[in-house]
């Protein structure tokens, strides 16, 4: 499969105004480090970890919402976003993004027409009779009657609002949607439908995904493969049932060891213990070694890399003890 968007080093920090260190130096989040990644054509990679981990900081700068060094993220091997003016909107037109919230990512003065509308305006898609049924057709597509369309988003449930949020993304003709979080802001009865309908839309129009998630259900039935952060870095991407069948960083084994199944509740041992450190102090060495069962004096001073398997390739982890047998959940 050809590579659609590569990621290369993506490095992002945020300095905090009025925090400064006894040297007078402006204290500074490093929400992002050293990230690097790959998504083929018609490829769900799925970003996964923890809440402040730095998984939207990753998919803003994706989709050109966090401004990035030039050339580290690539579209078809091109920089979208450092282009001639007259190819940037060309460019940005292939990576749209879902939010989280469907309540606040819709404009409440602007009724559904308006706001499908508005992604076909800007980039001078179509003539007004092309626009009209284009927007009919979206409608239709995730599920809404084309006859809502002079309704207001307050008129709307959260699911639907959520399913207009989709049909905005697709309105302009993505080949990658970042959708962040897109379930979290649903009810539980109609988290399975959006869910459905992303896999729809995924396979009808050969769409590839970003879907960053803390739902690991979710990522299991609709990634392809996945990548797992902590603290602003990668610690482990593997395909899919791989990495559900064999994780072999302890953070990984963690998460799935958390997740409840039908007829068993939680797993009785829960191997990620204490809290998450502070990103204004992180630890020395692998930032996960003061909750990791498996951490050596190594682990406090020398962070290791992410590196494959040398049984898995496809499998990168990093920590020192991937390769020991005995590191298996």
């Amino acid at each position: 499969m050809s590579v659609l968007l590569s990621v290369e080093r993506l490095n992002i920090s945020f300095p905090l105004d009025g925090h400064r260190l006894f040297s007078g130096r402006r204290r500074v989040v490093h929400a992002a480090q050293d990230i690097t990644f790959d998504i083929a054509v018609g490829e769900t990679l799925a970003l996964v970890g923890e809440s402040g981990c730095g998984k939207t900081t990753v998919g803003r700068a994706v989709a050109g919402l966090t401004k990035v060094q030039k050339d580290v993220v690539r579209l078809h091997g091109r920089d979208p976003f450092h282009r001639p003016r007259s190819e940037r909107h060309i460019a940005r037109r292939a990576i749209q993004m879902v939010f989280q919230d469907p309540f606040s990512s819709l404009d409440p003065r602007m009724n559904v027409r308006q706001i499908l509308l508005e992604p076909l305006d800007i980039n001078g898609i179509g003539t007004a009779e092309e626009r009209t049924n284009r927007v009919a057709d979206l409608m239709i597509q995730v599920g809404l009657p084309p006859d809502a369309l002079a309704r207001y988003p307050h008129e709307f449930s959260g699911g639907q609002r959520q399913r207009i949020a989709i049909a905005r993304a697709l309105a302009p003709d993505p080949e990658l949607i970042v959708a962040d979080e897109p379930l979290s802001a649903l009810d539980v009865s109609i988290q399975s439908q959006t869910l459905n309908l992303l896999q729809t839309l995924k396979r009808q129009r050969g769409l590839s995904y970003l879907f960053i998630s803390h739902d690991l259900a979710a990522v299991h039935h609709l990634a392809d493969r996945v990548a797992v952060m902590y603290l602003g870095r990668l610690v482990e991407v593997a395909d899919r049932d791989t990495l559900f069948a064999s994780p072999r960083h302890p953070y990984t084994q963690g998460l799935l060891a958390a997740v409840p199944r039908i007829g068993q509740g939680r797993r009785k041992r829960t191997l990620i213990a204490g809290d998450l450190p502070s990103p204004l102090a992180l630890p020395t060495g692998c930032a996960f070694h003061p909750r990791c069962p498996l951490a050596k004096d190594i682990c406090r001073v020398e962070r290791p890399a992410l590196s494959p398997l040398s049984t898995n390739p496809g499998q990168t982890v990093a920590c020192h003890f991937a390769e020991v047998k005995e590191n298996v959940a």
